[in-house]
């Protein structure tokens, strides 16, 4: 008997049109995936930041809480006091140093077997401002730092090492940098391999064969590494120092600018959290730098045609990014006076303070003070990237006791 044949089963596979709609089902897919992921990430590092900012301040509150209550400053209550109330602040400086250096503690650095303690003054070098760094500007528009920038002063080091102390000693530690913030991020790489509690710059290291391990050092050289987060001004200073006298001019009584500290008895004496008059309505930390809903570069467009921050070597290398106040689009995690985390919408505290100032024809003040130095109506407000203009949290009209919002987030 002939075996029976079984015919050959044709080969199946997919058509050129099912494998095009296979193919356009997967791009549509990715399409829909990838922008949910990215959102899904930059929501993290939001999040993330929130709880940076709250880590650091929870450091200033242990801070003020061992220190009468009195929020960070590296000036002594008295400086403007008695002899010295009205003096030049660099000489008041040097009448009321004392053992320890007036200024920001950058860290510890060990080398060839000795420890070294590195500072920025406030002011140093034989009173010359360049070598040293103030905690804001006022009148003068004297604020500097080690590098001689205007503008660039205490209020931006959470991160110093009297607060570092209640954050594991580190200065450098990772809550005070935002996850975003990726240029100074970027100029830290590495740092985590130096035994140091603060990252050292060439230059320092090269100074190290003339020091002795009992010198303290006020040197310029240090890489510097501001937080994410900065503090208001007004939870450095007397409230006293940022009022506005309301009277109209037609009354013969001209408005006043802000007060130098140098001209109060207690100018220099910190507040206490608990003399906010609304206190969730007042800033106390922000992120300097804008890094929510950024539509620009990371340099920002408007620091590369001049100005302070490309002086000499520049803040990061010539890289400036744009500010908490560049954009009415920022919407910089703020932790408020009462301890809440908040994303902080800058168009809408612009309208506040423009709702406000129109109540004030007579000098058009609102919730935060114009012309509160030389020539600059605001924090670089002229550097920002739209048509919001908006200082608050640096400028804030009664300091503490004022607010940067009407009605809180």
């Amino acid at each position: 008997m002939k075996n029976k044949q079984h015919p050959k089963h044709a080969m199946t596979g997919f058509t050129i049109v099912e494998l095009l709609v296979v193919i356009s089902i997967i791009a549509l897919l990715v399409g829909i995936l990838v922008p949910a992921v990215q959102k899904a990430r930059d929501s993290a590092k939001t999040t993330q930041s929130k709880s940076n900012s709250h880590q650091v301040m929870i450091a200033l509150s242990n801070y003020a809480t061992d220190h009468n209550d009195r929020n960070f400053s590296t000036a002594p209550d008295d400086l403007s006091s008695g002899v010295r109330k009205g003096m030049d602040i660099t000489d008041a400086i040097q009448d009321a140093e004392g053992p320890d250096p007036m200024g920001i503690e950058l860290g510890e650095h060990e080398a060839g077997g000795a420890a070294y303690v590195y500072y920025i003054a406030m002011f140093g070098n034989g009173g010359n401002e360049s070598g040293g760094i103030a905690p804001y500007c006022f009148a003068t528009g004297k604020t500097t730092s080690s590098t001689g920038k205007i503008g660039y002063g205490v209020w931006r080091y959470p991160n110093s090492g009297q607060v570092a102390g209640y954050m594991g000693g580190m200065p450098l530690h990772s809550a005070y940098f935002a996850p975003k913030d990726v240029v100074p991020l970027r100029a830290l790489e590495g740092c985590s391999e130096i035994p140091a509690t603060y990252c050292p710059s060439s230059g320092m290291a090269a100074g190290h064969g003339s020091l002795t391990d009992a010198d303290v050092v006020w040197n310029s050289n240090m890489l510097q590494a501001p937080s994410s987060y900065c503090i208001s001004p007004a939870m450095m200073y007397s409230p006293a120092v940022y009022q506005w006298d309301p009277r109209p001019a037609q009354e013969g009584h001209a408005p006043l600018q802000p007060t130098d500290p140098m001209d109060l008895p207690r100018g220099f004496k910190p507040p206490s959290t608990d003399q906010a008059k609304y206190p969730g309505h007042k800033t106390w930390l922000m992120e300097h730098n804008w890094l929510q809903n950024v539509d620009n570069n990371e340099c920002g467009v408007n620091w590369e045609f001049g100005g302070w921050f490309l002086d000499g070597d520049g803040t990061w290398d010539g890289c400036e990014p744009e500010h908490f106040n560049g954009s009415r689009h920022s919407e910089p995690v703020t932790v408020m006076v009462d301890g809440s985390t908040t994303i902080f919408n800058v168009a809408d505290a612009a309208g506040d303070d423009e709702r406000i100032a129109s109540q004030y024809w007579y000098n058009n003040q609102g919730l935060w003070i114009k012309d509160m130095f030389d020539g600059q109506n605001g924090y670089y407000v002229d550097y920002r990237t739209d048509w919001v203009e908006w200082s608050g949290h640096t400028h804030t009209k009664d300091g503490i006791r004022g607010r940067d919002r009407i009605n809180a987030q």
